[in-house]
């Protein structure tokens, strides 16, 4: 079989997957994803792996992400002494500043 008509078939077996979404505890949710966290995986392969299912996806690189208005972005290159066209200058202070919070 070729490995083009193996992915497709793949494809074609996960959108036949049933998702399945809870309403737990916050406590319960909380504890998912911090297990997940220190295990590096996301909240549904920790839920596989509780149920003793197969995990297929390697161990994720967690990320933090939020979205920022123009206005909000303006507002912490202003903050930071950056250009507010440089938003890669404004990332890397909100980084310094994330990681100076965690120590």
């Amino acid at each position: 079989m070729s490995d083009a008509k193996a992915k497709w078939q793949r494809q074609e077996q996960a959108v036949r997957a049933t998702q399945m979404a809870f309403d737990l505890s916050s406590e319960v949710q909380k504890s998912i994803k911090k297990q997940a966290i220190d295990q590096e995986l996301t909240p549904s392969d920790m839920i596989r792996k509780i149920l003793n299912l197969e995990v297929k996806s390697k161990k994720t690189r967690q990320r933090l992400s939020f979205n920022l208005s123009n206005e909000e972005i303006t507002l912490l290159a202003e903050r930071f002494g950056v250009d507010a066209d440089d938003k890669r200058a404004v990332k890397q202070r909100v980084a310094e500043l994330l990681i100076a919070h965690t120590h």
